[in-house]
């Protein structure tokens, strides 16, 4: 019989929303080939999880040092996979789900605890096997041809896009933004007379109100979004033909599209990814931004607007993903049934 998957990620204003949406992404191109419910912390920004899906909330009293005992009783080992998002779930989580008999996938970006895990699933560009301490059984899924993406951005990579001037720009840094770097990359790109428009997207966590008072002054520049679905965020993407992104799931979308793309990191779990997205020569250099102020934004990207030729990038973001993203993941979890 074929086994029901488990999908289990947490997210909210604290935490961001980073772990929900990625592993939304490997939902949608599975869930044509396999029944599943989804299972998170009742804390969670649920506004953002498909209605389509079937949730399940993890009651309020049953602590995390419990909760894998719960899921046994709720869900019977031996007819579900359980493929985990985020950072809690650390090599003694894992060795728990394990000796309750679970196979486990666990969708990683750090590499830095021992991995009980039947497979690990990393999409950073940058990691090789010599990043991780595994059990003899741990299979290992790593690069863009494992890329945690949502059916609509897999369509897009595969289509032609040529650059040939920059004067709209996208901005979004995720679902928190715990540094308003939002506000600052704005703030940049309105005194560069080149950017006649500004699509900026905030995330379901973002707290801060500067970025609609530069609305309110800008009205006619600045177009703000939030809550978009999949084909709205594709659709205001294209609408443009440069990025400022973090190294997050963002960055790997907008690369589908194909554009000119300054990005960094300014949390921990992005900085791999940069790196390997700058190795590739994919994105323009930003570096550790959590200290970014608006000249900083603007320096990096004036200078950015005095090159004649994006093609470059743009070709090189165009094979980070091939045509066969969603069959190879339909794959290996079917290996593992």
């Amino acid at each position: 019989m074929k086994k029901r998957i488990i999908f289990r990620a947490d997210g909210d204003a604290s935490t961001g929303l980073g772990h929900l949406y990625r592993l939304f992404g490997l939902v949608e191109v599975l869930k044509d080939s396999f029944d599943f419910v989804f299972v998170t912390k009742a804390s969670s920004t649920f506004s953002v999880i498909p209605k389509s899906y079937k949730t399940h909330f993890i009651p309020e009293h049953i602590d995390f040092k419990d909760e894998v005992t719960w899921l046994s009783q709720s869900y019977n080992p031996n007819d579900h996979i359980t493929i985990v998002d985020g950072y809690q779930f650390n090599s003694t989580y894992q060795k728990k789900i394990k000796d309750k008999g679970y196979t486990l996938v666990y969708i990683d970006d750090l590499a830095s605890e021992h991995i009980f895990a039947d497979l690990v699933i990393n999409h950073s560009p940058y990691l090789t096997e010599k990043h991780y301490k595994k059990e003899p059984y741990t299979k290992l899924a790593l690069g863009t041809r494992y890329a945690l993406l949502r059916p609509g951005f897999l369509k897009e990579a595969k289509l032609e896009r040529n650059i040939k001037s920059i004067d709209s720009a996208f901005v979004c840094f995720g679902g928190a933004d715990p540094f308003n770097l939002t506000y600052k990359a704005v703030t940049a790109l309105l005194q560069l007379n080149r950017i006649k428009k500004i699509s900026v997207v905030l995330g379901g966590a973002y707290k801060f109100n500067e970025i609609l008072e530069l609305k309110n002054t800008h009205p006619l520049k600045i177009d703000l979004y939030k809550n978009l679905s999949e084909n709205e965020l594709i659709k205001v993407m294209k609408n443009c033909n440069f990025a400022i992104v973090p190294a997050s799931t963002i960055l790997f979308e907008i690369c589908c599209i194909k554009m000119p793309v300054l990005s960094g990191f300014y949390v921990e779990n992005q900085e791999l990814i940069y790196k390997g997205f700058l190795n590739k020569k994919s994105i323009y250099e930003g570096g550790d931004m959590s200290k970014f102020k608006a000249l900083d934004f603007h320096r990096i990207v004036k200078n950015l607007l005095l090159k004649n030729d994006y093609s470059l990038y743009v070709s090189h973001q165009k094979v980070l993903f091939d045509k066969m993203i969603k069959e190879r993941h339909v794959n290996l979890i079917k290996s593992l049934c």
